[in-house]
């Protein structure tokens, strides 16, 4: 349970899709195990559903020329659903024909509170296109799929027997067919929502139900007009479709129905590639959406729109660039928020706006503090994470320190510290040198901490990584300050690392072995904690040198190497 809503099994349905996207399956072989998964050959039992059965569609859009004959012909054997309905209605707006019945299979409820003729359940739909049309288009400024003048078709009938809420199609033959193509496609609806998943629409399951799926599957719609369903982008669309129906129905929340049991969720399967993204995914898209605001993903789309070409998730990169943003430390945190999420989890300043009813993470393990050296080495799919516990035994006082290594610049690490007040402090190590032990000090005392969470990501697109780590106590001098060399290996630069027990003002002096003044590396306040010092060697030949540390405790000197 998420909440008090039920987890749905991932359907075969969305399984074939996916593997079809992973290079597991042909594009035959996906359509002839979803047209299976979706009429005799599966028996929907109420615990499965499909959602969007749109991929079945895209996939004959994209791979008309190259679906076997055998497939085509078990596609047009399957019953029709037909675009002839006895009854049309046109939205508030204009924008929207809704198509209906009143008798037999696709009847719709007949209730008709305000005695206008019209069943409620039907302005409903057309109320619920008008929000999702205001919303995407108008608010967030997606593309108009609608063409000037056109009213865009939506066609209300029983998709019960394949488990799905709605599809959306850019045919006006074979299989739900659109009346015509001047906007390039057409919706279908379930056409009651009886014995679906449950949501937190305060007006009712079916309601709610209706709105997201309208949210969603108009969001299609806007991806048809902006991509033509083509190209690499296609991976991601019903990810992106399920964001919508967040973004546009906050209060509806069907989508925690699908963001833990599938294949690659960001919270049980974190180890699993993000790529392709599809409904479970929707977290990953709602942390930009919250983290950057509601036009990121516009932006992200135009860029798309300008060129098919164009891979996903090389889009969110160019918008992140326009932002400043490091696309791998963003990465990063974005599974750091999948961490802190879950009543266990979750603190009061961190993450995701609905992170207490999230699933929380599955943990890769739990250590207790301070760890042994961690000799064995961990591998890491292409955008994926592990995420580790590390909890302090009691009588430890001493500060979260951490070693690590990694294979490439692309494995991340996120330190969640936990306080015991509630709050989450948090610490991003991007951009390691690879292969190279690496020690980080933080000014975090474990005295006051629950735990530490640590997230490591493999930030790529395409190439498996590997790490490992050891986080360990550091406890410095209670009253001194304390200072150490750290060879960072970056060409003609070295680093001093400083700790001091409290506030004062401290000198950090370079000399030769003969005692000959180098450099004055700092001279000033600082303030409590640890502090990096950079120090420049280009002009020193290769030797042994001391430094010496003036503090309000008096003076410490000690010797470091510079090797060229």
């Amino acid at each position: 349970m998420i909440g008090t809503v039920e987890l749905y099994a991932q359907h075969p349905f969305s399984q074939a899709y996916e593997s079809y996207l992973r290079g597991e399956l042909t594009a035959s072989e996906a359509i002839d195990i979803q047209i299976d998964a979706l009429t005799h050959n599966h028996s929907h039992d109420g615990t499965e559903f499909a959602k969007c059965i749109t991929p079945l569609f895209i996939l004959m859009h994209q791979e008309s020329g190259n679906i076997d004959e055998a497939v085509l012909r078990k596609m047009n054997s399957v019953a029709s659903a037909t675009n002839s309905s006895s009854n049309e209605y046109v939205s508030p707006s204009g924008k929207f024909r809704i198509h209906y019945e009143t008798t037999g299979v696709d009847q719709v409820p007949l209730a008709d509170a305000n005695t206008n003729s019209i069943p409620d359940y039907i302005e409903e739909v057309a109320n619920a296109a008008d929000s999702s049309y205001r919303h995407e288009v108008i608010t967030l400024g997606f593309t108009d799929p609608i063409s000037d003048g056109d009213t865009y078709d939506i066609f209300v009938e029983d998709l019960s027997n394949f488990g799905a809420y709605g599809l959306a199609n850019n045919t006006t033959s074979g299989q739900f067919p659109c009346n015509d193509l001047n906007s390039g496609t057409c919706i279908y609806i379930e056409n009651d929502f009886a014995g679906y998943p449950p949501n937190t629409d305060p007006d009712g399951d079916a309601l709610g139900a209706v709105r997201v799926t309208m949210a969603h599957e108009f969001k299609h719609a806007i991806q048809y007009a902006q991509s033509n369903w083509q190209g690499e982008s296609d991976n991601w669309l019903e990810m992106d479709a399920t964001l919508m129906e967040e973004v546009v129905y906050d209060n509806v929340n069907d989508y925690y129905n699908y963001i833990e049991g599938f294949s690659t969720d960001l919270f049980a399967r974190a180890t699993s590639s993000l790529i392709p993204g599809s409904y479970e995914d929707i977290t990953w898209a709602l942390y930009f959406h919250e983290k950057f605001g509601p036009t990121f993903w516009t932006e992200v789309w135009d860029f798309i729109e300008a060129n098919n070409a164009l891979t996903f998730l090389s889009a969110v990169e160019q918008a992140l660039q326009d932002r400043n943003e490091s696309y791998s430390g963003i990465v990063l945190e974005s599974y750091m928020w999948h961490f802190a999420s879950g009543p266990q989890f979750s603190g009061t300043n961190f993450g995701f706006d609905e992170r207490m009813v999230y699933p929380g993470p599955n943990l890769s393990a739990t250590y207790l503090e301070p760890l042994p050296a961690l000799t064995n080495e961990f591998s890491l799919n292409r955008t994926s994470s592990r995420y580790y516990s590390i909890e302090p035994i009691e009588s430890l006082d001493g500060f979260v320190a951490l070693n690590f290594s990694a294979s490439s610049q692309d494995i991340q690490f996120g330190l969640i510290g936990y306080e015991d007040s509630g709050n989450i402090i948090t610490r991003k190590i991007t951009d390691p040198t690879p292969d190279q032990l690496t020690s980080i000090d933080t000014d975090w005392q474990w005295s006051g901490l629950d735990r530490v969470g640590l997230v490591v990501t493999n930030t790529s697109i395409s190439n498996q990584g590997s790490f490992r780590f050891q986080v360990f106590e550091r406890i410095p001098s209670a009253t001194e300050p304390e200072i150490e060399f750290i060879n960072t290996r970056v060409a003609f630069n070295s680093t001093f690392r400083l700790y001091a027990p409290s506030a004062q003002n401290i000198t950090i002096e370079v000399y030769d072995i003969l005692g000959r003044h180098v450099q004055t590396v700092f001279n000033g306040p600082v303030d409590s904690g640890f502090r990096d010092f950079n120090f420049n060697t280009s002009s020193l030949a290769s030797g042994i040198y001391l430094y010496r540390l003036i503090s309000d405790s008096g003076t410490q000197a000690f010797t470091f190497p510079v090797i060229k």
